[in-house]
């Protein structure tokens, strides 16, 4: 529980047969954390399709 949910979790944004899929990457544990404590919002940095293809790749 000494997880900072000031830091945004990671949300990848990809492509499967046409449709679009949000994927979590990181911050399982800042959700978790978010839940217990009744939180209803968290910050979140939202890659785009191109973003998550070169996070892929690399």
């Amino acid at each position: 529980m000494q997880t900072d949910l000031g830091k945004p979790v990671i949300i990848a944004t990809m492509e499967f047969d046409g449709d679009r899929a949000l994927v979590l990457i990181d911050g399982v544990h800042r959700i978790y954390r978010a839940m217990i404590e009744d939180r209803s919002t968290l910050s979140a940095y939202i890659l785009t399709v191109t973003e998550t293809t070169e996070v892929r790749v690399h």
